[in-house]
């Protein structure tokens, strides 16, 4: 046998040792369950609001109760002082009380979702608990931190009062 054969059955056997041994360790794991969400609880959500607003210019005004055209009642959580315009940040059991009187939940990617007052003139944004929510932190791979959840909160309140300034709300 030349010396070039046996180097070169030498490769060969070795190549396959590699390719079994990568083929080996390429396998797949057990598929891991998705870490738990958790919504932004309201408490906290309000809070966010609050200093979004104080940091955009406005002051954040005290809730109340506004009437809806359905004539039902939409409970706007934050108020802006001296303006007929707020936020209302609805959980899963408020939109299941409401109804069709609100528009149905965004997505991750669409406007926020804007209803009117029966006056006419008032006018709020709806900001749905069930678009915020974050992982419970277990393990390595995280789908949204809380902070990253406070963030998207606060972008979205951002961009209703710079909406609401531009648009000429009272």
């Amino acid at each position: 046998m030349s010396r070039f054969a046996g180097v070169a059955r030498a490769t060969a056997v070795l190549v396959a040792l590699a390719s079994a041994g990568s083929a080996l360790g390429c396998r797949g794991g057990e598929a891991r369950t998705p870490n738990a969400t958790r919504t932004l609880d309201e408490r906290r959500a309000l809070e966010v609001i609050r200093q979004t607003m104080i940091r955009e210019g406005v002051r954040p005004g005290p809730g109340r109760d506004v009437r809806l055209p359905s004539d039902k009642t939409l409970h706007v959580d934050v108020g802006v002082e001296g303006r007929a315009f707020g936020i209302a940040y609805v959980t899963a059991a408020d939109a299941a009380e409401l109804g069709g009187a609100i528009p149905p939940r965004n997505e991750k990617d669409e406007r926020l979702r804007l209803v009117r007052g029966s006056d006419g003139e008032s006018r709020f944004v709806v900001l749905y608990q069930e678009n915020y929510v974050y992982d419970d932190l277990v393990g390595d791979a995280h789908s949204q931190t809380t902070i990253a959840c406070e963030g998207q909160l606060a972008r979205d309140v951002s961009d209703f009062v710079t909406h609401a300034r531009t648009q000429g709300y009272k």
